[in-house]
């Protein structure tokens, strides 16, 4: 159950959709090291993933465009890779790397989309309250409905639906 929880919230937050790009990006640009026998991101395209990366964040997650980490900070991180692994980064090590400077800009489109939600919930349950008074057969149905739980569920519904939204490419 806890599993279930921790995934919700990951997609909540996007993780599960910048986990996606990383991949994405790594295969695009990971060339095969024959002496590990496996995929590996060559240091020097390090910035190169980085940006684009950063440019398919800010194309699918809502909310305002996330700035990619400064020259500095990634020439600092490829000499220290450089220094330890000469050959190149796994893809483990690329999403560990991209989530830790995306970890901010997590928390905001968290926010966002809490905020459309809160936003438009409260209209959108007064008015299919409203609606449904003017079906005949629903009016008394509709009027034991206490208009918090509509509130709620339509809440519930803009945080998915915004999450699907995001997932299209």
């Amino acid at each position: 159950m806890a599993q279930f929880f921790s995934r919700v919230w990951d997609r909540a937050q996007g993780k599960l959709d910048v986990l996606r790009i990383c991949e994405k990006v790594f295969e695009e640009l990971a060339v095969m090291n024959t002496a590990k026998n496996a995929k590996l991101l060559d240091i020097s395209s390090l910035h190169i993933a980085t940006l684009m990366v950063y440019n398919s964040i800010n194309k699918q997650l809502v909310g305002p465009h996330k700035d990619p980490p400064s020259m500095q900070v990634i020439s600092y991180k490829m000499e220290s890779y450089r220094a330890v692994k000469p050959e190149g980064i796994t893809q483990q090590e690329f999403r560990e790397l991209i989530m830790e400077w995306v970890k901010k800009d997590l928390r905001l489109v968290l926010a966002n989309k809490a905020a459309v939600a809160i936003l438009a919930a409260p209209l959108l349950a007064v008015s299919a309250k409203n609606a449904g008074r003017q079906v005949p057969r629903m009016r008394d149905t509709v009027d034991k409905v206490p208009t918090p739980l509509i509130f709620v569920v339509f809440s519930a519904g803009l945080m998915l639906l915004q999450d699907v939204r995001a997932g299209k490419q």
